[in-house]
């Protein structure tokens, strides 16, 4: 065989390879499109944007507002209070994710209410998430880029979808005192007011029939390290977001395809949020390798009843005949310098 033949098998092997490849390629964007329902162009200009936006990103990292929504419509109540605040803080550089909770009972000096008010009060606004924002950049001294709204029935959808959670918890609670459902969908005198919840030390599992009592329970103490209290309240729900970032990062969840187009379709048709895939693309590729070597650090802001020990506290009188926190200064500058400090350290 001469040389000549020789080089045509060659290129036409290359080619018959190159023609299989994109095929391969295509099929597999077929599929993600048709159970996405997203064309595939769609794909491939997310793709080329992000490229562009990591190109032009000039900051470390990112800070973004994660708000826990208890929506209530029922005969008792009909509120859309936010009433888990979180700030998240990613570094691309040094792959570590700050959680910030922030309590609900702060004051707001800018809209003069507590800051878990600011969601309903942005729905009033032409630009919601705008509003959100600025609202809380004033509160957190931070640039705040995107805000994520979880409701309720989000979190308990989501968890379902992926298997559930395992925590640990170093101490167990019970809560006596725990709103009974059926009695808030029903108020009677025959049905109890409250129910009894209970937790375990050591490994709970949390899936559908359980993750609503375990990040809302607060009256099981009079202190937060018996999972009493908001901050008790608080200091669960960090541990809660830690236990879901392993198991969606975990090579073996994400090696499911089908797990991974279950949570895309349901970030795009339940969650609430101006973060676009471009967003998510864009910083994947500002972490790079480090995606999967995320570490999560929870923070929980000081609190007391004196200003002399802590960075928000309770005064001694009600503020609009409510139970708040106000911060030591009415421009929050202890409680910037606080945050700064926890996303540097």
């Amino acid at each position: 065989m001469n040389t000549k033949k020789i080089i045509k098998i060659i290129l036409l092997g290359i080619f018959i390879s190159c023609l299989v490849t994109l095929l391969v390629i295509y099929l597999f964007l077929k599929n993600i499109s048709d159970k996405t329902h997203l064309p595939i162009p769609y794909f491939f200009q997310t793709v080329n944007q992000a490229i562009i936006e990591k190109q032009n990103h000039t900051t470390d990292s990112v800070s973004f507002m994660v708000l826990g929504l208890d929506r209530r419509n029922d005969l008792l109540e009909q509120t859309e209070t936010t009433d888990t605040i979180m700030l998240a803080n990613i570094n691309f550089k040094t792959a570590k994710l700050n959680l910030i909770s922030i309590p609900r009972d702060l004051w707001s000096y800018s809209t003069n209410t507590k800051i878990n008010d600011i969601y309903p009060l942005s729905k009033e606004k032409t630009e919601k998430f705008s509003y959100i924002e600025n609202e809380f950049e004033k509160i957190t001294g931070q640039k705040i880029s995107a805000t994520i709204i979880i409701s309720t029935e989000n979190l308990i959808d989501f968890v379902d979808l992926i298997g559930g959670v395992d925590i640990y918890l170093e101490n167990g609670f019970v809560d006596e005192k725990y709103p009974n459902p059926d009695y808030i969908a029903s108020p009677s005198a025959s049905i109890p007011v409250y129910k009894t919840i209970e937790f375990k030390s050591g490994l709970n599992h949390l899936d559908k029939s359980n993750i609503t009592e375990f990040v809302r329970s607060r009256k099981s103490a009079e202190t937060a390290v018996n999972g009493g209290t908001d901050i008790g309240r608080i200091i669960r729900q960090q541990l809660l977001l830690e236990a879901i970032m392993q198991k969606v990062k975990n090579p073996t969840f994400l090696k499911n395809y089908s797990s991974l187009i279950n949570l895309y379709n349901f970030w795009h048709q339940s969650i609430e949020t101006n973060i676009s895939d471009t967003n998510i693309l864009t910083w994947g590729l500002l972490l790079g390798t480090n995606a999967q070597n995320i570490t999560i650090h929870k923070n929980t802001i000081p609190t007391a009843e004196y200003p002399e020990t802590s960075v928000i506290y309770h005064p001694q009188k009600f503020i609009n005949r409510q139970w708040v926190y106000i911060p030591l200064d009415e421009k929050y500058e202890a409680l910037h310098q606080f945050i700064q400090q926890s996303i540097n350290d």
